[in-house]
């Protein structure tokens, strides 16, 4: 049988870009074993254990717990249990997406109201924020479309990250709505015509022509009484400014080929 490479501790830490502490803390826990020669019991790995630690370090890069890793590197692990993991490790993954989109959304809705009006009404606007649920994206799991809408929305919203783009798309722009009715911005003066080219061009990238997704949206939008109670609370205080902006906006001659493929929700 070929004798196998040896490697030092420095030789893979420089390899990887992995700290020597690091290595030799994987080695103390087992989780990637070093060799002593038993000659001058200096440490080492072998290449078969350099396919292990790349595994160790690509299941890290994923986020995975030391412990979680460890089960991985069982000999007997399944590809149901490896599934299983990668599955539960997605989620969480999305979690934290979801939560940077939330986050990025009240701040962008923050800086319009600073940028527009060099001022903010800090106390609404920070009662509204801290209010809010970043999870409220995930309850409309619950939601109950007729089966023709919940096929529509399968098709094109075929995995998690794909709505929340959508959603937090929309969520952001009614944020900002609530932080120009909060700072007395009327629909039909610039701010709030800027605002209403956002939202109709929001509409007109969701729906990109597809007449039935937008139909399927218009469906969502009558049934609101369905929706989780944050967004519905937050879509009704809006509404009517985005109304009335949106109305002044496509009643501009330079925008009125736009009504025909326009909808609010």
């Amino acid at each position: 049988m070929q004798k196998e490479n040896r490697f030092s501790v420095g030789d893979v830490a420089r390899l990887t870009g992995v700290t020597i502490r690091t290595l030799q803390y994987y080695d103390n826990i087992g989780l990637v074993p070093l060799e002593r020669e038993t000659t001058n019991g200096n440490r080492y790995y072998r290449e078969s254990d350099l396919t292990r630690l790349q595994q160790v370090l690509f299941y890290k890069s994923l986020g995975l717990k030391i412990e979680d890793i460890k089960n991985l590197l069982v000999e007997t692990v399944t590809i149901e249990q490896l599934i299983s993991v990668l599955e539960k490790q997605k989620d969480i993954f999305y979690n934290k997406l979801n939560d940077l989109k939330s986050s990025i959304a009240y701040i962008e809705a923050s800086l319009v109201s600073l940028e527009e009006n060099n001022s903010i009404h800090w106390g609404n606007l920070i009662q509204l924020i801290v209010s809010l649920n970043k999870e409220t994206v995930f309850e409309y799991e619950d939601v109950e479309y007729d089966k023709h809408t919940e096929n529509i929305f399968t098709k094109y919203y075929d995995n998690t990250e794909a709505v929340m783009e959508v959603y937090w798309d929309w969520k952001k722009l009614i944020l900002e709505a609530i932080s120009h009715i909060l700072n007395d911005v009327q629909p039909g003066s610039r701010q709030g015509q800027i605002f209403a080219k956002k939202w109709v061009d929001m509409i007109l990238q969701i729906t990109n022509g597809r007449e039935d997704l937008l139909e399927a949206h218009k469906t969502s939008y009558e049934n609101r009484g369905q929706w989780p109670e944050e967004d519905r609370r937050l879509m009704e205080f809006a509404n009517n400014f985005i109304d009335k902006a949106t109305e002044v906006y496509l009643s501009s001659d330079k925008n009125k080929g736009l009504e025909g493929e326009y909808d609010k929700n």
